[in-house]
């Protein structure tokens, strides 16, 4: 074992695995050369001492000294023994200890992790579920929805959307439809042009929107492409407008809001996962929605795909694939009255290989 720069290795419970099986195998070898050594010593006192005996009177003094060695020789063995005993097996057992801390803490980092990063997200799209509501609200969007609203009210319905939208960067567009579909304001002025009058009725959200019972409720769809929006990815959040602004008030029409899933999901798997580029170069962070699909991840294939997750009923954990890889794992907890949709954090890293490691160590198997 050679100490070569450690700054090549990064600090893990596996890392720490290989320096203890190093020590180990080191100590092994030295407690099996040196009771080799001493089983040589024994052997050539014994013989020294049958060589004195053949000698007679003129071996007297040198049967002196060679049964001091044998008795040197006993005392080492007995030493060699106890190092053997002790020592080594205290490392043994050390060892095992390490190869458990690998099996537990190289997983709970990253379970961390996908729970940090699910519940960073949930606790985003919670707010959501407020804007979309309170916004619904908004004077000017049903008045503009009112029988017999006149070009002007729906402009300035148009100019409240746009206002909001501005300062709301998390959304690319907001679109208010009145009761039987058919778009009437957008907040986004390079779709509004193309968007308006079109024929949402058969959009998930609206019809979901159009159903709530009462203003206090919300819908919520799936991750998707708009193909109104240059296939942009979004997650759509919506209600119905009612008259007056009323939680029970008749439904004139449905808003929805628009999130830049696109965009702010990606953020969170590749910024807020804050992964060194080691590490982050063996590893893919992802989110999954409740069915299992991939929605977010920092490798662009894997998107829309579906991931196998062995969660075996778990909420969270993590387990080894065969491939090399741990898969973390983390079901979001909700956010205050939000459920969280049954999203789910997950980490795949590709696990550092043993020879590798020893290799940057210096660390030579035996």
């Amino acid at each position: 074992m050679s100490s070569n720069d450690t700054s090549a290795v990064n600090a893990s419970p596996r890392a720490m695995r290989v320096v203890m099986d190093g020590i180990s195998g080191e100590l092994q070898s030295y407690s099996n050369s040196n009771l080799q050594i001493v089983k040589q010593t024994k052997l050539l006192a014994i013989n020294a001492i049958i060589e004195a005996a053949r000698a007679g009177d003129a071996g007297k003094g040198f049967a002196v000294v060679a049964d001091e060695v044998q008795r040197l020789a006993d005392r080492a063995a007995d030493i060699a023994v106890r190092f053997q005993d002790v020592l080594v097996g205290r490392i043994s057992l050390s060892r095992t200890m390490s190869e458990t801390l690998v099996d537990e803490m190289e997983g709970v980092r990253l379970i961390d992790l996908a729970q940090s990063l699910v519940q960073l997200i949930v606790r985003n799209l919670y707010e959501r579920t407020a804007d979309v509501r309170w916004w619904a609200t908004d004077t000017a969007l049903w008045q503009a929805l009112d029988e017999g609203a006149d070009p002007d009210a729906v402009a300035f319905a148009a100019e409240r959307l746009a206002t909001i939208n501005k300062f709301y960067s998390v959304y690319c567009d907001l679109v208010l439809t009145n009761a039987q579909g058919r778009v009437v304001a957008s907040a986004n002025p390079a779709h509004a042009r193309a968007l308006m009058g079109v024929d949402l009725s058969r959009e998930a959200w609206f019809r979901a929107a159009r159903n709530t019972t009462s203003g206090d409720d919300y819908a919520v769809g799936d991750v998707m492409e708009s193909a109104h929006h240059d296939r942009q990815d979004v997650l759509v959040y919506s209600t119905a407008v009612r008259t007056n602004g009323r939680a029970n008030g008749q439904v004139l029409g449905t808003l929805g809001v628009y999130f830049d899933w696109q965009n702010q999901g990606q953020s969170i798997v590749e910024t807020e996962a804050a992964l060194p580029p080691k590490i982050a170069e063996r590893t893919e962070v992802m989110l999954l929605d409740g069915k299992g699909k991939v929605i977010a991840s920092t490798r662009p294939a894997s998107r829309f795909t579906t991931f196998d997750l062995r969660h075996e009923d778990r909420q969270r954990g993590s387990y080894y694939d065969g491939q090399g890889n741990i898969i973390a794992f983390a079901r979001t907890l909700g956010y205050q009255e939000y459920d969280g949709l049954g999203w789910w954090g997950v980490v795949m890293q590709r696990t550092e290989q043993d020879d590798s490691i020893r290799q940057a160590l210096g660390i030579t198997s035996r």
